[in-house]
């Protein structure tokens, strides 16, 4: 995700919470010269974080993807640790249960899955590795949820064993 993403998404939605834009050096002076800082101001990135809800469309790119056709139903989201603006991040989802409901006229699956957005632990800013695992292969879980996918005229089959 890259600032011009982060910033065109600011404007679709009207979310421009400082910590998603650099901060110019006029920003940097008018917070330094605060009496009483709110707590919010008090909290700085080096660089800016992408809003998680953009982060979190990954998901919405994954199921249109690889299942044409589905649509979203529902979608819960904890956010673990920020994803700055350049960093590379994963999205996975991993099918937990299939329903089959048959409706008249409205025949379908529910489709229930975990989500999760990781990052590797090595794109944290040195202050911060203390917050990960060590080593290269480990990752950071940014977003963790579970959604609700319908495929409609879709069939659950039983796997024959």
């Amino acid at each position: 995700f890259t600032q011009n993403g982060v910033n065109t998404f600011g404007s679709l939605s009207g979310d421009f919470n400082p910590v998603h834009f650099p901060m110019d050096t006029n920003d940097v002076e008018k917070h330094n010269q605060q009496e009483k800082p709110s707590a919010a101001s008090t909290i700085t990135y080096a660089t800016p974080i992408v809003h998680g809800i953009l982060l979190s469309s990954i998901f919405s790119t994954i199921f249109g993807t690889l299942i044409p056709g589905s649509i979203y139903r529902s979608q819960s989201l904890k956010f673990h640790h920020p994803v700055h603006v350049n960093e590379s991040v994963s999205g996975r989802v991993t099918v937990k249960k299939l329903k089959q409901i048959n409706r008249s006229g409205n025949n379908g699956v529910l489709c229930t899955c975990d989500t999760v957005i990781t990052k590797a632990a090595t794109t944290l800013p040195e202050k911060d590795l203390n917050y990960a695992r060590k080593g290269d292969d480990e990752v950071i879980l940014c977003i963790s949820g579970e959604a609700q996918v319908w495929l409609p005229g879709s069939v659950v089959e039983e796997n024959a064993t």
